[in-house]
């Protein structure tokens, strides 16, 4: 998957990533789901695909998982490995995906819509909060072909946890670190420093850019404010983003990919 392609899958919802930091598993909350979908909601346009995967406790992919979807004239749903491929076939405002192992089951809900793209400010995916617990940061990983593309920190009753998604809302581990309001490992406190100069929480992309920032930070941004973004743009020294209520653009020098100009202009009906 194209980095662009990543970035326009981002939602508003996401949930973290620690790829390779090899830190310990530890007890999981006693009152986490024992299955759970993800995303657990979706909106698709017609002639869309999407993945899904059913997940454990511990965040990591459950085999030998039998799926359903319901109503079955609205998606086509076609087993791939563990994971479940979904391609959306009619408009349909509830569609029920359904997921089932050892004895266990779970589902996701999916939003089917017309037209050729969602409107601005849709929520494409989301995932749901373990329950008891309250999300504390939004952390965007770097960019990796098979590892998750944003961290989220989360406090629980039972500890500080850290859960890692992909750019299309799949869940693919989580962690308790400890103890409620537990520090970080050091790697992870690390990135999260380095990634507080992109104000991910501005109210608009627009606002948060600044001069010298590189083309990778910005893309952050629009991950994490759940923009469309085309893919023909990601190789210009242009890019044209549009928020609700105005457009922004944004000029790049070419050869160090470095923001030199921004333009926020309001759109009117």
């Amino acid at each position: 998957m194209s980095r662009s392609n990543r970035v326009r899958l981002i939602c508003a919802v996401c949930v973290v990533l620690l790829a390779g930091s090899g830190l310990a598993a530890r007890a999981f909350a006693q009152d986490s789901l024992p299955l759970t979908v993800s995303p657990g909601k979706l909106a698709m346009l017609v002639g869309d695909t999407h993945m899904f995967r059913a997940v454990g406790k511990d965040g990591s992919m459950r085999h030998n998982v039998r799926w359903s979807i319901s109503p079955e004239h609205a998606a086509t749903l076609t087993p791939y490995g563990d994971e479940a491929m979904v391609q959306a076939r009619q408009v349909s405002s509830s569609v029920l995906l359904t997921a089932y192992t050892e004895g266990d089951s779970a589902e996701a809900t999916i939003e089917i819509r017309a037209g050729s793209s969602l409107p601005l400010g849709s929520v494409i995916w989301s995932v749901a909060e373990m329950p008891g617990c309250k999300d504390k940061k939004i952390i965007p990983a770097v960019p990796s072909a098979a590892g998750p593309d944003i961290y989220v920190q989360e406090d629980c009753p039972t500890g500080t946890f850290v859960r890692a998604i992909t750019a299309d809302g799949r869940e693919l581990w989580r962690r308790n670190l400890g103890g409620p309001g537990a520090a970080l490992p050091a790697e992870v406190s690390a990135k999260i420093e380095s990634s507080e100069h992109l104000n991910l929480h501005a109210k608009s992309v627009c606002d948060a850019v600044s001069s010298g920032m590189s083309k990778e930070e910005v893309s952050q941004l629009i991950a994490s404010h759940n923009l469309n973004f085309e893919e023909r743009q990601q190789q210009s020294d242009s890019w044209t983003l549009e928020e609700e209520g105005y457009c922004c653009t944004i000029s790049f020098d070419g050869k160090p990919a470095a923001v030199v100009k921004k333009k926020k202009t309001i759109v009117t009906d």
